[in-house]
């Protein structure tokens, strides 16, 4: 019965003052929140780049120089470019010490009117015999390699298997959905070398823009390392014996996420330290004025027999309440903004998102939570341990 009291007389005292129930909970919600979206944020931005990283499957990019930003952007984002070099790159990069795999990639961009699509969207050819990025996924769900006039697209497209699509003239048939990765290749198509070939030859019937590329022309090439070897020694072979092209590897690319993500980081963190010592010097102040203006019914309680561990529990419970509801309305009211604006988020800072796993966001919601709660009783404890020590007649006379 005495923990019912409790938590009947807690709810009853908040209930009285609306206005600064509400503030309380508004302070405690803008402080969880901050911290909740600003950490799923990161954790969702590590997870694409591990995921991401893992499909790719390469430890080295070598593109034509001048084009390794443009690069860097369509396997992070899927921003869609164009570049060309000779096909002979590939054999050049094969011959270098310390490669193990090298397979040729062909990047185009669609046009805004194709089919299936918004906007312009990254096609990307590949080769069936040496590729290590499609074929893998190709083999596992498919059994089988593409038809000419067949294409893979990334979870991103808006298109379903078995649907057409429809780029410079020619009409593919989806074959298979990616699973989301968070990187650029969610917003690619991928489809065989000689399909991005003939459709090139054939994008000279289309109208508008037809393509310039010639048989045997490639974008990129995406490089394995034999076991053992060191990345930037191997790295430096190939921008020496290999002039005119330019070196991407797999710890620049999480570099540039990291760098991009940097100053929006810092930001959160100065931002959400700020708000958190406010709503702990707030809860502080509230409770404060809480046992001022009700010494009087304190000291009734007390005077009533409530011991000084009742009137010390009644004073955390509210605190902890408050900050509860707050935290949960941060967490969720964080959670959901992210949700809505993860776009342009994403866009304007040009990194890679995937959403966590459910165990990831229970984790974080019930530490944000916890950390919620343990700051309102931290908050409020010197107010709590005050109204506990009052005397019961000091006390009504002083509330009167």
């Amino acid at each position: 019965m005495k923990r019912l009291g409790l938590l009947y007389l807690a709810a009853q005292n908040l209930r009285r003052k609306p206005f600064r129930s509400f503030v309380t909970i508004a302070i405690v919600g803008l402080a969880a929140g901050t911290l909740f979206s600003a950490t799923l944020l990161i954790g969702s931005v590590d997870r694409s780049l591990e995921v991401g990283l893992q499909r790719l499957g390469a430890d080295l990019l070598v593109v034509p120089e001048g084009n390794q930003e443009s690069g860097q952007a369509a396997l992070i984002t899927g921003t869609p470019t164009s570049f060309y070099m000779s096909g002979s790159i590939l054999d050049q990069v094969k011959n270098i010490n310390g490669v193990a795999q090298a397979s040729p990639q062909l990047f185009i961009e669609s046009l805004v009117s194709s089919q299936c699509c918004t906007g312009h969207v990254q096609l990307v050819g590949y080769d069936p015999d040496s590729d290590f990025v499609v074929s893998p996924w190709l083999a596992q769900n498919l059994n089988r390699t593409l038809d000419p006039d067949e294409v893979v697209i990334g979870s991103l497209i808006l298109a379903n298997k078995g649907e057409q699509v429809h780029f410079y003239g020619h009409d593919f048939e989806v074959a298979g959905v990616l699973d989301a990765t968070g990187m650029g290749a969610d917003e690619s198509v991928f489809m065989s070398l000689d399909s991005a070939y003939l459709m090139a030859a054939e994008s000279s019937q289309v109208a508008e823009s037809p393509l310039d590329v010639k048989p045997g022309q490639i974008s990129s090439v995406l490089v394995k390392i034999t076991p053992g070897s060191n990345i930037d020694q191997v790295t430096q072979r190939i921008k020496t014996n290999i002039p005119g092209t330019m070196v991407i590897t797999a710890n620049e690319l999480s570099r540039s996420v990291t760098d991009r993500l940097s100053g929006f980081t810092r930001g959160f963190i100065a931002i959400d330290a700020i708000v958190w010592v406010m709503s702990l010097l707030t809860i502080a102040a509230i409770f404060s004025m809480i046992v001022n203006e009700r010494q009087r019914e304190i000291g009734l309680l007390r005077a009533m027999g409530s011991s000084r561990q009742f009137v010390f529990r009644l004073m955390l419970t509210e605190a902890i309440f408050l900050t509860a509801v707050g935290g949960l309305a941060g967490i969720f009211v964080g959670g959901a903004a992210l949700f809505i604006f993860k776009a342009i988020i994403t866009a304007s800072l040009g990194i890679p998102y995937l959403w966590p796993p459910l165990w990831y966001f229970g984790l974080l919601m019930a530490g944000t939570l916890l950390l919620s709660i343990f700051s309102g009783a931290v908050a409020s404890l010197y107010p709590a341990l005050s109204s506990s020590r009052l005397e019961p007649y000091a006390a009504i006379r002083q509330g009167e």
